[in-house]
């Protein structure tokens, strides 16, 4: 089925920014070929299967951002982005549509980095693995796509940070906001393997921490909370654990600043008691 549209302005082959003449919106349409042999202001039907992916101009600042991005970067690129992007909606959901601005402007600067010989670190890699395990997966589809479309390896950080603006974007927030959460998560584990004087292992274990530590970080975030009617037992028989749970509670108290409920402790005393359990086996 195709709707018919008003062709407004043509970006480049792919991009076109077009009016919907059923509803009278205008909207940037993003697909293969939208743009090519298409005149200003000419009505035309387009299906809804050539479209890969639309978005509703009700932020202005966002179109224009991106048409500056369009004008600025090369087409490559932008199509490139554009499709890591449609496969990320198809695996994790609809995303914040400034995705389109922002990963596109984060891989143009990264690419010139690359291009000056300078190497991109990413020192939270191992939690972004664990962490968001789907956007890193993403992240490698998009390491080969710019492989195979532009030659260069944009290398195994850079799909670290990806990974990171996808699940800002999938959360509906700044990727800011997912780095300093994941560099707290990281904190946190260095406080258990520092008290432990060990190095946690990167197994069900160490993935289940990492589930823990971000859902405890959302929960006191949204004002949610867990109850453990087990913590006076737990804090009885797992001295030691549960006195490196009161460590990580005041890292969180101190980093969110909010008052951790009482009843994560349990559960995260639980979590560092099988790592302390797979040290001393």
């Amino acid at each position: 089925m195709a709707n018919q549209y008003k062709i407004k302005k043509i970006m480049n082959n792919n991009v076109v920014l077009a009016e919907d003449l059923s509803n009278n919106r205008e909207a940037v349409l993003v697909g293969k070929g939208l743009g090519f042999g298409k005149k200003t202001n000419a009505i035309v039907s387009i299906s809804k299967e050539a479209i890969e992916k639309m978005f509703i101009t009700y932020d202005e600042s966002l179109k224009n951002d991106y048409f500056k991005l369009i004008d600025s970067i090369d087409e490559t690129i932008i199509e490139t982005c554009s499709d890591i992007i449609l496969k990320a909606e198809g695996v994790l959901g609809q995303l914040n549509s400034r995705i389109h601005v922002v990963l596109t402007d984060h891989i143009s600067f990264a690419l010139e980095r690359l291009e000056m010989g300078l190497d991109i670190e990413n020192p939270f890699l191992d939690e972004i693995k664990a962490l968001y395990p789907k956007e890193y997966e993403l992240g490698v589809y998009a390491r080969k796509r710019f492989k195979k479309k532009l030659g260069i390896d944009i290398g195994q950080g850079e799909l670290g940070f990806i990974a990171l603006h996808l699940n800002a974007a999938k959360q509906n927030k700044e990727v800011k906001e997912a780095l300093r959460d994941t560099r707290l998560i990281k904190e946190l584990v260095s406080i258990i393997e520092e008290s432990l004087d060990y190095t946690i292992e990167k197994s069900i274990n160490y993935n289940r921490l990492m589930d823990h530590l971000k859902g405890c970080i959302h929960r006191v975030k949204t004002g949610t909370t867990v109850e453990n009617p087990l913590i006076d037992i737990l804090k009885s028989e797992f001295q030691e654990s549960f006195a490196i749970a009161l460590k990580i509670k005041e890292k969180l108290d101190e980093a969110l600043e909010v008052e951790i409920p009482i009843g994560e402790l349990g559960y995260l005393t639980i979590h560092i008691n099988r790592i302390k359990k797979t040290k001393n086996t």
